[in-house]
Order: C-alpha cells, then structure tokens, then sequence
C-alpha cells in the first residue's frame, strides 16, 4: 500500500472530527435520556424510611495532604513524561536518524523537546482553559528554541527551529483540543476516539481496495457504477467497511469500560495516555520514509511507561485513609457556573477525598464515564436509576470508593426521578463528612434547594458545611430553613469574578468546625 504515511495520518485526523462530532451526538442524547428517566411518572411505592444520621463526625478533609498528594500526582506526570521523551529521543537517534552520530547534548535537547505533552498533561490535571493550555506550550517551546541553536553544531535560525518544534505539536494539540476543549463534549469525545479510529480505518481500507480494483476493473464494479454512479459507489466503498468495523469498535468500547469498571486506569490516565499515544504516532509517521522504514512505527512501544510509570508510583500517589466525603449540592439549571466549580473544587479534592452528588444533566461533561457511556449506547441507562426506596441501599453498597492507581477518588453519583431524589439525598447526607452547596442565584421558589437546607439542619455529623451566594440568594430564606443550624454553615460570597475561588472553597471545607 503506498503512501501509507498519509493515509496513517488522514485516519488519525478523520477519527478525531468523528469522535468530536459523534460525542456532540452522544451528549444531547445523553442528556435527552437522563431527563426523560428523571421525569418519568413513578409507581406507587411505600415512602422510604427516614435515615438515621451519626452522631459523630467522620473523616476530616485535610488541605495539607491534598495539596501535597496533587503534587505528587503532577511529579508522576512529569517522570513519565520525561521517561517517554528520552526513549523517544534515543530511539530517534539511534534508530531513525542514524547520521548525525550520538551524544549526550543531542539527547538531551531532542528528549527535552519530545517532552513537551507534559506541558497539557498537567493542563488536564489542573483543568486548565484552551488558552491557558496553548500559551503553556509556547512557553515551553519559547524557552527550548534558544537553548537548541546554542546547542546545535550547524547554524540555525531562530524561524527554522520554532518552525520545527511548531511541527512536532500540531497534530498533537489538534487532537487534544478537539477531543477535550469544548465542555459539553469532554468526557466523550476521548472515549469515542478509539472506536472512531476502527471505523475509519474500515471507511479507509474500502476506499483502498476500490482504487485498486480500478486500473483492471472487475465486471461487477463496473455495473456497480453503472448502476449508482460514481459517487454513490465512493461512498458504498466508504461505508460497507462499517458493518465489519461496528464490531471491533464495539468491542474497543466494551473492553474500555470494563477496565475502567476494574480500576486498570483513571479517567486521567486514559486521557494522559491517549494524548501521549496521538504524540508517538504523530512523531512516527513522518519517520516511516526513513532508513528505519516501518520500523520507525516501533517508537509507539515507548508508551509503556504510561502503565508501568502508575504503577510504579502507585503506593507513592495513595492518600492514606480515611478519606473524607463530600456532598455536592446546586441549584440545578446553572451548567457554565457549576462545571466551573467542579473543576476549581471538586477535582483538587479528589486527590484525597470522594465525592457523591445527586446526578444531573448539568454536570454530565464531568462525571460521564466509560463505564456510563456503555451502559448509554447499550440502551440500559434506565438500569442506573433509582426507582423504589428500596433501591436507595443497595446503590450506594456499590459505590466505588477506593482510589485510583493514580490516587485519585471518583465521582459517584445517584440517578434519581422526581419520586425518590429526597430519600437519596437523606442517604447521602447520612455518609458526608463535608457538605459543598452552590445556592448562587437561589430563590424561594426553589423548592428542591429548600428541601436540602432543611436536611441540612438536621444534619449534625456534618464536619463542614460551605455555602456559595452571590448578590441575587435569598440569603434570609435560606438562613430561616436553615434554622439553628446556620451558625454551622460558612458563607462564601463569590463576585462576578470567579479567579481564585477553588482555593477560597478548599480552605473553608478544610478549616476547623
């Protein structure tokens, strides 16, 4: 097959648009499907008991220990990283580009330069913007540029050296920001890259196949275009393949969730190691003209260090117990203000604390899963549901509270209708230690956030309770249902401008009762 460089890289970048635009898909069905079962009338049933809450306190959120445990999560990256860059340069060296000789100042300054996803990686440890993420890259490069034409044994300019690094992180960046970049997408896009990569690759291997058949055509493709026309068969050619691909991608989709589902990885490892494996194929395809032929495609094997890298560290990254948990309550309907929250406050408490919440379409770009996603495209979403009282107990038994091989907690979550989201959030009150309430824009017509102001007052075990406002809470209603128990509640009033507030809220839930 010739070319086959270019068409590596055209499956590549068609796979990405697909899973970017099939993830938009997924999403508004997603979120069509939460409501309906949210929304769907319930059977009779006899009401749930009340729960029963401790009258201790439980574990407390140290913000000491998380900081240093986020740290130790962004040192891990960083080793990897840096692992991946030196075998990728050495490989480069001895394998690839075999005529400028060894030495050690060369494998330096190249594993410096093929180091540069680390610069993302901890964007996505830190949740950082598209923008914020594009000038961390340049500022890696702006500061590598100079120290390569000092380093370099022939004259070089300063436009051909940042042409050269721009090269190597298009593609890369490309991938990250169409997969990642868009909120409402986040969680899916990089879930559905690798079954979109099957199907394309099926679209691509059918294209070929046809052109081949064209210079001595066969009869039957020659009354096939006959029949269709010309474009009408490109496109049969094109998808035909898919009823074999459906298959493997299926199977790729399956195969994801049930890793995730036995804790191989996190949704931060898999997406740290599907941007590193974009970044080696991207940096061997070029290499395929050399000396090392197909050879060079044998770079991609360097990003074993991903799993082994986590793994190595993996008793280094484990909080110890006991790991506190925090309830996340909102006004509902708010999805830019509460995404932003959850990424400024609940993914640095994950480092050492759970998280459970009530499940909702305003958060399902942060919390949607492989597992979740499975269970959406099997059609079985109503399965995860809370229907009965009865229910309650044996859902939150199966809470995945353990952390990650990377340290990290999960997000669990309820699926609740309107008939048994007020017994569910009793029972997760009953397991908080920590209460965070977003009551930004709360009205005395909001009667659900009501509801969990009065639990709230009889929520004694609770360690902390932080409450966000702003100028437009009916703070006076909320302070009434709140009762007695307000003078245990901290309020943060968060302005216009939210920089800064992730830390302001961890240092409340972490500050003394």
């Amino acid at each position: 097959m010739q070319h086959l460089d270019a068409l590596l890289l055209t499956v590549m970048l068609i796979a990405l648009a697909a899973a970017a635009a099939a993830a938009y898909a997924v999403a508004g069905g997603y979120r069509r499907a939460m409501l309906r079962h949210m929304t769907a009338p319930a059977a009779a049933a006899a009401p749930a008991a009340a729960e029963a809450f401790r009258d201790t306190p439980g574990a407390h959120f140290n913000l000491a220990l998380n900081r240093r445990h986020t740290r130790r999560l962004a040192v891990a990256l960083i080793a990897i990283s840096a692992l991946i860059g030196l075998c990728s340069a050495a490989f480069q060296l001895l394998v690839v580009h075999t005529g400028g000789g060894f030495g050690w100042r060369k494998l330096g300054l190249l594993a410096l330069t093929y180091s540069w996803p680390v610069v993302p990686a901890l964007g996505l440890l830190w949740r950082w913007s598209v923008r914020r993420t594009v000038f961390g890259v340049a500022g890696y490069l702006a500061v590598l540029a100079p120290l390569i034409m000092l380093g370099s044994n022939a004259a070089q300019s300063l436009s051909l050296v940042s042409a050269w690094l721009a090269s190597t992180t298009v593609i890369p960046l490309l991938a990250l920001f169409g997969l990642t970049a868009s909120g409402r997408i986040r969680a899916i896009a990089p879930l559905l890259f690798p079954p979109a990569l099957v199907m394309t690759a099926a679209s691509v291997l059918g294209l070929e196949a046809l052109a081949a058949a064209i210079d001595s055509p066969p009869d039957t493709l020659v009354a096939l275009v006959g029949f269709l026309g010309a474009t009408p068969t490109l496109l049969l050619f094109a998808v035909v393949p898919w009823l074999i691909g459906v298959w493997p991608a299926l199977a790729v989709v399956r195969a994801v969730a049930g890793a995730y589902r036995a804790k191989r990885f996190s949704e931060l490892a898999y997406l740290f190691g599907m941007f590193w494996l974009v970044v080696l194929i991207s940096m061997a395809i070029p290499s395929i003209h050399s000396d090392a032929g197909l050879g060079a495609l044998a770079i991609v094997g360097v990003w074993v260090w991903v799993p082994l890298g986590f793994a190595a560290a993996r008793r280094w990254l484990t909080p110890p117990p006991p790991a506190p948990t925090l309830l996340v309550l909102r006004v509902f309907r708010r999805d830019a203000a509460v995404e932003a929250l959850f990424d400024s406050v609940t993914e640095r408490w994950r480092a050492t604390g759970n998280t459970v919440l009530i499940a909702g379409t305003d958060l399902v770009s942060r919390t949607l899963d492989p597992d979740d996603l499975f269970v959406f495209l099997s059609r079985r979403l109503g399965e995860r549901f809370i229907t009965r009282a009865a229910d309650i107990a044996p859902r939150l038994a199966g809470f995945d509270l353990t952390p990650d091989h990377d340290g990290r907690h999960r997000i669990n979550e309820c699926y609740c209708n309107d008939a048994t989201w007020q017994p569910t959030l009793q029972a997760l009150l009953a397991r908080a230690d920590a209460v965070l309430m977003d009551l930004r824009d709360f009205a005395a017509s909001n009667a659900g956030c009501r509801f969990e102001l009065a639990a709230l007052a009889d929520a004694a075990h609770v360690g902390r309770i932080v409450i966000l406002c702003n100028a437009a809470t009916d703070r006076a209603t909320a302070e009434a249902d709140l009762g007695a128990a307000h003078a245990r509640c901290q309020w943060l009033d968060v302005p216009a401008s939210t920089r800064g507030l992730g830390r302001q809220v961890l240092a409340a839930l972490a500050a003394p009762a």
